[in-house]
């Protein structure tokens, strides 16, 4: 099993939802972000996870979830870190904090994928958006260079983005968690204030 990496590296997210005038015409994005400050959490023990198949730890390569929330769709393998304290993913695809633990059944804490959620110039919703319909009890699968891993949504949160920082429950080293996120989005488009979090644990 490896050595979890510090929570305060990779528990801190704030991704902002664009509409279509902040993506430029290459589709990188553009636009204000928000700083969030870094906070040092002590991993927390949890017992040994129980899996079918060991699958060694990797960056993942694709994402899907089931049933029939989101098709298997490919991640940035550029990946990417906080930088000054702010997440902020260049293009529409999600993708892999590569400062946080690497997915795997030895993963020894959480796991972090983000991705933005709006709709691009053409008017096609990017993949995060998709987070808007997951549910409890959901599939999250993701793929990686030495298997493929499944996880189960526990749970689906909205978290003021001035608040997350202090959410230390999402701090917290845990053997085996994925968080995903992306911003909230009203059926209109607009952001909002809060962050959407899906919360999963390996099966």
């Amino acid at each position: 099993m490896g050595r979890a990496r510090a929570a305060g590296a990779v528990g801190v997210l704030l991704v902002c939802a664009w509409t279509a005038s902040a993506i430029s015409s290459t589709g990188s994005v553009q636009g204000d972000y928000a700083p969030v400050p870094a906070i040092s959490v002590v991993p927390e023990a949890a017992p040994p996870l129980i899996s079918d198949e060991f699958v060694p730890q990797s960056e993942p390569t694709w994402i899907a979830i089931e049933p029939a929330v989101m098709a298997q769709t490919l991640l940035n393998p550029a990946g990417i870190r906080a930088v000054n304290g702010v997440v902020m993913p260049d293009d529409n695809r999600p993708v892999f904090r590569t400062d946080s633990n690497l997915p795997g059944t030895d993963s020894p804490g959480t796991s972090f994928i983000i991705g933005h959620n709006y709709a691009d110039l053409s008017g096609e919703v990017v993949p995060f958006s998709a987070l808007e319909k997951v549910a409890p009890g959901n599939s999250i699968i993701l793929g990686t260079p030495n298997g493929t891993l499944v996880y189960e949504v526990e749970q689906v949160l909205l978290v003021p983005k001035d608040e997350i920082a202090l959410r230390t429950d999402l701090l917290v080293n845990i053997p085996g968690r994925l968080i995903l996120e992306t911003c909230d989005t009203t059926d209109e488009g607009l952001d909002t204030s809060d962050n959407l979090v899906v919360i999963a644990g390996l099966t």
